[in-house]
């Protein structure tokens, strides 16, 4: 799992796509809520190609990241 502060999350996912094979499961979490998605920019970013989302938990309180879980193609 990459956590929602490990950053830079771009240069995260590349390296795990060069290294993981095809059909490596991986899941990251962010912050799509609340004042955490202002104050933590790496939220918003897009996966590089290779990586599909096949499912997004979302958050309940108390918990705010939302979870989601990747495939590499």
């Amino acid at each position: 799992m990459v956590a929602a502060q490990a950053g830079p999350k771009r240069e995260v996912f590349e390296q795990l796509a060069r290294v993981l094979p095809e059909g490596s499961k991986v899941s990251y979490r962010l912050y799509e809520k609340g004042l955490r998605i202002i104050l933590d920019g790496s939220s918003l970013f897009e996966l590089p190609s290779g990586f599909e989302e096949y499912l997004r938990v979302q958050p309940e309180p108390p918990v705010n990241n939302t979870v989601v879980f990747l495939k590499k193609r």
